[in-house]
């Protein structure tokens, strides 16, 4: 006690000495006050060591994509405009991040008492922004601390609009260390010339992760989830002051991903719409494609020019895309279409701010899925046809009101009529645009008469022969023969035309046989799903009978004495135990089936599920399969249903029985599974007859199969037996999740292999 005295007494003398110099060591001043308040007897207090900042960056920031995206929350709370990010080097370890907005910028005032301190309590003070009136995306005061997350040093420069010079602070992360003070580790700020009016920018070196286009776009995807993705309508009066958020990604000087690049500008049609503050709805949309000028139309509660009663202030802005229409690349339709399973839909703001579940996956808040079912609207208008959103402002919650659990809106008159509007703004311009297209755009138009190939042929010979002789001088190979007709003598426009009049006929024919083929395979889908239902049913009453059925087989073979009745017994219950087998098999599947949920699926545990069900069964059959080759750990694929892989096993699997028996062998199958790159695979190998060479790819393909044809007395369900169906189905659910299944090169001491490779989900996503 007596030495804390003195230490004490020590101490402050030399706080007093350091006080009275002219050029103070202020560092000094805060180690030797904390040092004497540590020893203070009467009062205690918290101190904060360094490392909280090594937590806070690398543990409230799991992923480094969401890392960035709390910095561009804090650029949007800013009323930033605009926001590019530069990743320099970054497809390694040690490269740069430039985040540059230009928001309102800092002034020194609000660097140190807000950037610099930790859990800030401003945004709570002020929930909206200065300039445009934002509400905050970030509350907690700890978005900064992300960059500790990214890499090792921190520069920030940043000047608001009235100062005359920038302010510039550098921090190195690694200089918070445990079992240091927080208080005692100090940054320099220093006054420099402007880059810019306003604005901040974030130098962040050494990062301390390598970043892929695919991990960018990633993060992208976080920033349009949790920001307003599309700039505001300057039509919408209560928003004409805000022009908008953009982000842009940069890697090395190259874009990799911003709105247009990721979507838009492939979209068929652009739409907006808005109801004004007297509740009178409008609409306008263009489409570039089709050479659609933009018009405005008139859209009511019943009659187009009939106002709503309770809807106010709705801005509504979508994008509109056909699939499989000839109208986006391949390549890039593909790509969109995979986001659009995801991000598809028209997502709902109130006030700014993101009203869950509207537009999240299975979410049909307007109707639109149920639309199509009905079919009374023939053009396409599903919620995947459209990426969009509708904002509604109500600051004093006088048309909308939230649920008591947070999730959605009660269902009051605004949010009817809101439903109602966004439906027939969506519905009547895709009837619109089918017009356009010269399609049937609903099911009761009586006015549509569909042109035949030759009446389209007939129509441009008639135009292109009018073009000629209207402006002659524009072909410079025009000539007319002695009869008067127009010819052009380079490969003619008629010549052409009359060889797609020749091969009209021949495509005709092939189409329809495809469409014979469709409606075959269509059929056959329906009688599968119908025999889906009676499995289930029969499965479900079989189960109640097993265990009756499984107690009287060993009891009857208990009873009889002379080996040949043993062996029947002993048949008998290997016999139930097969059919346990499927039995058990159908119930599992069914019984996930019930679960819609989409989820990361860890390949080991289809392959253990499907091993365990069928192992009864290989005995039965003369088959071995391998102890599985499982390579390495973490093989999650993309959000799965899990039921869908017992119907891929179970098809690889039947398969293989065929081709084994055929070729008359002890049969072997072999399993493998691993992950390359972004991608999980598995491999599926037997010893059978194997494919032939040229079959690799017809092999799912719809009704292809190698099975002999059933006789004419055969059951419905025999006839399914070998359609052809299953691996056509296999591919389709691999293809829906942007994989792919091929014949890949047989395995040493196997005739066949089928590979499966789909994205994967990496550990840290996967929560």
């Amino acid at each position: 006690m007596e030495t804390d005295i003195i230490k004490l007494e020590s101490l402050k003398r030399k706080l007093n000495e350091e006080l009275t110099k002219e050029n103070s060591d202020n560092t000094l001043i805060l180690s030797l006050s904390h040092e004497i308040a540590s020893l203070d007897q009467d009062n205690v207090r918290f101190s904060v060591d360094a490392g909280v900042i090594n937590r806070l960056g690398k543990e409230l920031v799991g992923r480094h994509e969401t890392a960035v995206s709390e910095l561009v929350k804090n650029a949007y709370d800013a009323d930033a405009t605009t926001v590019d990010l530069f990743f320099e080097n970054c497809d390694q370890v040690g490269g740069h991040l430039t985040i540059k907005d230009n928001g309102l910028g800092m002034t020194r005032e609000q660097l140190i008492k807000g950037f610099m301190t930790i859990s800030s309590s401003d945004k709570i003070h002020n929930p909206k922004s200065p300039r445009y009136t934002r509400t905050r995306a970030g509350q907690k005061g700890i978005g900064r601390f992300a960059t500790q997350r990214i890499g090792q040093i921190l520069t920030i420069i940043t000047q608001t609009l009235h100062a005359e010079k920038a302010l510039k602070v550098t921090i190195n992360w690694d200089r918070y260390e445990m079992d240091s003070n927080l208080f005692l580790i100090s940054n320099s700020i220093e006054e420099i010339e402007k880059d810019q009016d306003e604005g901040t920018t974030l130098l962040i070196e050494n990062v301390r992760d390598s970043w892929s286009n695919a991990m960018i776009n990633r993060a992208y995807k976080y920033i349009t989830d949790l920001l307003q993705p599309f700039p505001l309508s300057e039509r919408f009066e209560k928003s004409k002051n805000d022009p908008g958020f953009k982000v842009t990604f940069y890697r090395n000087n190259s874009v990799i991903v911003d709105e247009e690049s990721a979507f838009f500008q492939h979209a068929l049609a652009e739409i907006e719409a808005y109801v004004d503050d007297q509740g009178q709805g409008y609409y306008s949309f263009k489409s570039d494609k089709l050479a659609i000028p933009e018009e405005v139309y008139l859209i009511g509660r019943k009659d187009r020019d009939e106002e709503y009663e309770s809807l106010r202030n709705v801005h509504f802005k979508a994008y509109y895309f056909i699939w499989n229409a000839g109208l986006i690349s391949k390549s890039v339709e593909k790509y969109i279409r995979e986001n659009a399973r995801e991000y598809a839909g028209i997502r709902l703001y109130r006030n700014g701010f993101r009203v869950l579940p509207y537009g999240e996956p299975q979410d049909d808040w307007l109707r639109l899925d149920a639309s199509v079912v009905r079919r009374s609207i023939i053009a396409p208008h599903a919620n995947i046809n459209f990426f969009g959103f509708v904002e509604v402002l109500d600051q004093d919650g006088k048309y909308f009101q939230e649920q008591s659990s947070r999730e959605g809106l009660l269902e009051t008159d605004s949010l009817r009529e809101l439903k109602d509007f966004g439906y027939k703004v969506l519905t009547d311009v895709a009837i619109k645009i089918s017009h356009f297209r010269e399609k049937k755009g609903t099911a009761g138009q009586k006015d549509w008469n569909k042109k035949t190939s030759r009446e389209i042929i007939n129509d441009v010979k008639k135009e292109m022969g009018e073009l000629i002789n209207d402006e002659p001088k524009k072909f410079e190979d025009v000539k007319k023969d002695d009869r008067g007709v127009i010819t052009v003598t380079l490969k003619t426009i008629n010549d052409k035309l009359t060889e797609l009049e020749e091969t009209h006929e021949e495509e005709t024919r092939e189409q329809e046989l495809k469409t014979k083929e469709l409606l075959k395979e269509i059929q056959l889908l329906r009688i599968l799903a119908g025999l889906g239902l009676t499995i289930g049913e029969f499965v479900h009453e079989v189960s109640h009978y097993e265990p009756a059925f499984k107690y009287d087989a060993e009891f009857l073979t208990g009873l009889v004495e002379d080996s040949e009745g043993i062996n029947a017994g002993n048949r008998l219950q290997k016999n139930l135990e097969a059919f346990t087998v499927y039995t058990s098999f159908f119930k599992d599947a069914i019984s996930k089936n019930v679960n819609r949920e989409l989820k990361p699926i860890e390949l080991r545990e289809p392959i253990s599920n499907f091993l365990e069900i069928i192992t009864p069964d290989l005995e039965r059959s003369n088959i071995i399969i391998d102890k599985p080759d499982i390579k390495g750990y973490n093989l999650l694929t993309c959000p799965m249903h899990s039921s869908e892989w017992a119907s891929i096993l179970f098809n690889f699997y039947t398969n293989s029985k065929k081709a084994i028996a055929k070729k008359s062998v002890a049969g072997k199958i072999h399993i493998e599974a691993g992950k390359i790159q972004n991608k999980v695979y598995l491999e599926f190998s037997d010893n059978g007859i194997g494919i032939a060479q040229g079959k690799e790819e017809e092999i799912f393909e719809a009704f292809y199969t190698t099975s002999n044809p059933s006789g004419s007395n055969s059951a419905e369900t025999e006839e399914l037996t070998g359609t052809g169906l299953g691996l056509k189905i296999v591919k389709d659910i691999i293809e829906g999740y942007g994989g792919e299944v091929f014949v890949a090169s047989p395995k040493d001491n196997f005739s066949t292999t089928i590979r499966i490779e789909l994205p994967k989900t990496e550990i840290e996503d996967y929560e």
